[in-house]
C-alpha cells in the first residue's frame, strides 16, 4: 500500500509547454506558475495531480487559493470544507479525499505563528468533530521530520523542491529526497499563500482516522475493521460545524 505522496511545484517541462509560455526565469517565477495559472489535472481514477514520476509515485502541484483555478483542483471529497474554511480565512495548503492506495481523508492548513495554530486546534477541539491531527508532514533542515514506525500506514510526506542546479540532473528520487531550508519553505509557502511572514507552522487533520497509528495493534484493527462511513460522518460533521471558527485574520 502506497503511503506517501510526493507534492513538487519544480517547473517541469514535460507538463508546461503551451506555444504560449511566459517566460519563467526564476524559480519563484515557476512556482508561481504552478500555482496560479497550470494547476493539476483530473484523471479518470479520481485522483488530481500532474503526472506520475518513473517510481510510479504521484506528483502533484500546490494550488493558490487566491487563484482563479483553486475550485477546480479540489476533489469533490474535500472541497466544501477547504471553501469552507477559505472563507474564514484559513491558509488551506494541501487536502486529498482518499483513494485506493490510502483511505485517509485530510486537510493542511499552514499558520504565521505556534500561537495560532494552538487556537485553532483548541477551538477544533471544542467543536467535538472526530477528526486526528498529524504534524509530522514536512521535512526541513531545522525541523526533520521524525521517522515513521515500520508497523505504520505512514501518514503523508509532502515534498518540495526548490530549483537547484545541483540537483539539475538528478533522479526522481534523489529531487524527493533533496533537504530543504525553513527559510525556501517560507518563500514557497509565501508566494502560494499571498503573504509576507517571517515563519510558518502547519498542521494537518484527517477525518474519522488517525493518519499515524499509536500501536501495532491499532493499525490491524483499522485494516481489519475500517468503516468508511465513520470517515463521511466525521467530514459532513465538520462542514456543518466549520462556520463556528474564529476567523483567521494574520
Amino acid at each position: 500500500m502506497k503511503s506517501q505522496y510526493e507534492y513538487r511545484v519544480q517547473y517541469e517541462q514535460q507538463y508546461v509547454q503551451e506555444e504560449t509560455l511566459p517566460a519563467l526565469n526564476t524559480p519563484e517565477d515557476r512556482h508561481h506558475y504552478a500555482m496560479f495559472v497550470k494547476g493539476n489535472e483530473h484523471f479518470d481514477n479520481g485522483r488530481t495531480y500532474v503526472y506520475k514520476d518513473e517510481f510510479g509515485k504521484y506528483v502533484s502541484s500546490f494550488v493558490s487559493q487566491y487563484s482563479d483555478i483553486m475550485e477546480k483542483n479540489l476533489e469533490p471529497g474535500v472541497k466544501d470544507a477547504v471553501l469552507a474554511l477559505q472563507k474564514k480565512g484559513y491558509l488551506t495548503f494541501t487536502s486529498c479525499q482518499g483513494h485506493d492506495d490510502s483511505k485517509h481523508r485530510y486537510i493542511g492548513i499552514v499558520f504565521n505563528t505556534k500561537e495560532q495554530k494552538g487556537q485553532f486546534m483548541r477551538e477544533m477541539r471544542d467543536l467535538r468533530c472526530d477528526i486526528y491531527w498529524y504534524d509530522n508532514v514536512i521535512n526541513t533542515v531545522e525541523r526533520p521530520r521524525k521517522e515513521v514506525p515500520w508497523w505504520s500506514e505512514g501518514g503523508i510526506t509532502l515534498h518540495i523542491v526548490y530549483d537547484d542546479d545541483n540537483y539539475e540532473n538528478s533522479s526522481q528520487m534523489e529531487k524527493r529526497e533533496k533537504p530543504y531550508t525553513d527559510g525556501e519553505l517560507t518563500k514557497f509557502w509565501n508566494i502560494q499563500t499571498c503573504r509576507n511572514y517571517q515563519h510558518y507552522e502547519c498542521i494537518v487533520f484527517s477525518f474519522g482516522y488517525p493518519m499515524l497509528e499509536k500501536s501495532l495493534w491499532e493499525r490491524i484493527k483499522k485494516a481489519l475493521f475500517y468503516n468508511h462511513y465513520k470517515v463521511t460522518s466525521a467530514y459532513h460533521d465538520f462542514c456543518k460545524k466549520v462556520d463556528r471558527l474564529t476567523e483567521y485574520l494574520a
